[in-house]
């Protein structure tokens, strides 16, 4: 799962690879701060764009 969810550039913007939203992921967005540095901008970003039309 890390390495797809690191590999996101490659996916994106058509997929982004995400982890379950559960709280059992705490420790793995801690081990992985450029998920919410990098990852979730731009898919925040994708989605504001879809949405937009």
């Amino acid at each position: 799962m890390t390495e797809t969810a690191r590999n996101w550039r490659a996916w994106a913007p058509r997929a982004f690879a995400l982890p379950h939203p559960s709280w059992r992921n705490t420790a793995w967005l801690k081990k992985n701060p450029w998920f919410q540095a990098e990852l979730l901008p731009a898919l925040r970003a994708r989605v504001r764009e879809v949405m937009d039309g």
